[in-house]
């Protein structure tokens, strides 16, 4: 797995096998990267005349930056697309990949915290103004008939594993955090899940399949093999739980039986195909964060190969 920029190198050489860079944000901390890494360990890249190195990015818009600047194709969350958009990158969805909403709220095992009803005049520790973390808490919060910032208050604590150690120190009351973290942590310490935001957002796209419209044009081809490999590593967490689980575990470093808990917890979450309520719940999200503007076309972000 790398990381950072990666290479500007993208071709096709004699052989006819297309070698470059694929985008992923939050390739070896996020539950939807596993199809990426069960197709390139199992070699359907190289069935598909593909030599790619997945390319780690931290996040949904530096994802997009990347493949603004020269890789041409990965996986980011959505709402970022939407923004780079606005902000005018030609860039395109194309597939869905996580179709569930991904940040879930934890605390220790001993808090007498049990349900988001619970955390009225408590501190939830999330990243940063702005990020999903934060966007997620206030949103399930007012679900819950609670109001951030009045019953209960928000603190900026970082990533999901600054934000478990400053709820396992008592500094925050309940952490934001993330599958595959969240089942690591509950199977290291007896944590809790208080919440997952998809108890209360049923229609979503997490993270999708994007690229610039060039390189669409140009390697159209090269797309819909990388979705079929992607494909491929979707259908082996659909029937053969436990052969991905030992896979995803051994790529990104995590006991197999924490792997398996992970995509257990997200079996059924993964999708190429886009449903319109979910796109519509991510822009009108957007909106809300203020995040996006009022008028946004779906249909100019939101391609077919």
């Amino acid at each position: 797995m790398g990381a950072g920029a990666g290479c500007a190198t993208q071709s096709r050489g004699r052989d006819g096998v297309y070698r470059g860079d694929v985008a992923i944000t939050g390739l070896a901390s996020l539950i939807h990267s596993a199809p990426f890494l069960i197709a390139a360990s199992e070699g359907y890249y190289e069935e598909e005349m593909l030599a790619l190195e997945n390319v780690q990015f931290p996040g949904g818009l530096d994802t997009v930056r990347g493949i603004g600047s020269g890789i041409g194709f990965g996986t980011s969350a959505t709402i970022p697309v939407f923004i780079a958009v606005e902000r005018g990158l030609d860039v395109k969805a194309f597939g869905n990949v996580y179709t569930a909403a991904s940040v879930d709220f934890i605390a220790p095992a001993d808090s007498p915290i049990n349900t988001i009803e619970d955390v009225r005049g408590r501190t939830i520790g999330v990243s940063s103004p702005g990020s999903n973390s934060t966007d997620f808490a206030e949103k399930t919060l007012r679900l819950a008939g609670l109001t951030p910032g009045v019953d209960v208050e928000l603190l900026s604590v970082g990533s999901a594993s600054d934000s478990w150690t400053v709820a396992s120190q008592g500094v925050v009351d309940v952490a934001w955090t993330a599958s595959p973290l969240s089942e690591r942590i509950i199977a290291e310490t007896g944590a809790k899940v208080i919440w997952r935001s998809r108890d209360y957002v049923q229609d979503w796209s997490d993270t999708c399949l994007c690229a610039t419209t060039p390189f669409i044009e140009k390697n159209r081809d090269v797309l819909a093999g990388w979705m079929r490999a992607v494909g491929r590593g979707i259908e082996m967490i659909d029937t053969d739980l436990e052969r991905a689980a030992e896979i995803y575990g051994r790529a990104i470093k995590y006991k197999p039986e924490i792997a398996l808990a992970a995509l257990e917890n997200s079996r059924g979450f993964f999708s190429l195909d886009f449903a319109r309520p979910q796109l519509e719940a991510v822009v009108a999200s957007g909106v809300e964060a203020g995040r996006l503007g009022g008028k946004v076309d779906i249909d100019s972000v939101v391609v077919e190969l």
